[in-house]
């Protein structure tokens, strides 16, 4: 079985600069462009940078601003159907997760839980496609490198030590789609190696290919084995 949980109302409200992708943090809060309120960014350095491409929708997005929901109601939005998605495809990041950290490996499973997250980006889907979000990328990072602040860092690595004592493993997953951050840890059961093979099968270097091919619904011969396996999780 698994559970989800934020970590807090807090996070979820975080922003990533348009160019860096770095993370707010609850001291350290980022601005958005002062005459279309779109982008944000962590630096004037990164709003330079990001000028260029930036300019070409600036004006437009500024003169229809007034025509649009209230920025604050947008974000909202956006990050409840990011939680939507979320829970709809909680099975297919716990398999991710699980292939990504490799947690047939307790050994470097406990490191890396405590200092890594799988990292998620979406793009809005296009008006007539069926779903918010289309699946863009998937990768393993380090919770520093995308400016998760000390407290926060803390915090997730406390969980998956309090994890680890119940058998369990605390896998943090970071979802991002434009400037809107979803951050939220999942609890699975501890598996030996096994168990893990039963469960997840043989480990597999393709994981990142097959997420977004599942949740595109771009299915090849063989994913839907992997699926029948997940089922199991629910």
């Amino acid at each position: 079985m698994s559970n989800t949980s934020p970590l807090s109302a807090e996070i979820l409200a975080f922003r990533t600069c348009a160019v860096c992708y770095k993370t707010e943090t609850k001291k350290v809060k980022f601005r958005r462009c002062g005459n279309c309120m779109k982008p944000a960014y962590c630096s004037v350095e990164c709003q330079k940078k990001a000028w260029k491409s930036h300019k070409e929708t600036c004006q437009f997005q500024a003169e229809n601003r007034e025509s649009l929901p209230a920025r604050g109601t947008q974000e909202r939005d956006m990050l409840s159907n990011i939680k939507k998605w979320f829970s709809k495809h909680t099975q297919l990041l716990v398999y991710a997760g699980t292939h990504a950290m490799g947690l047939d490996n307790r050994v470097r499973a406990g490191s890396m839980l405590a200092t890594h997250m799988l990292v998620l980006i979406l793009d809005p889907a296009p008006s007539g496609i069926h779903g918010d979000f289309i699946y863009k990328s998937a990768a393993l990072r380090g919770m520093q490198e995308y400016g998760l602040d000390d407290t926060t860092c803390a915090a997730l690595a406390k969980r998956v030590s309090e994890a680890a004592k119940d058998n369990r493993h605390s896998l943090t997953t970071y979802v991002r789609c434009g400037a809107a951050v979803y951050l939220a840890p999942i609890t699975v059961e501890r598996l030996n190696s096994q168990e893990h093979v039963l469960r997840f099968g043989p480990p597999d270097s393709d994981w990142e290919r097959f997420l977004g091919r599942a949740i595109n619904k771009n299915l090849e011969e063989g994913d839907r084995k992997r699926i029948e396996r997940l089922q199991q999780l629910a």
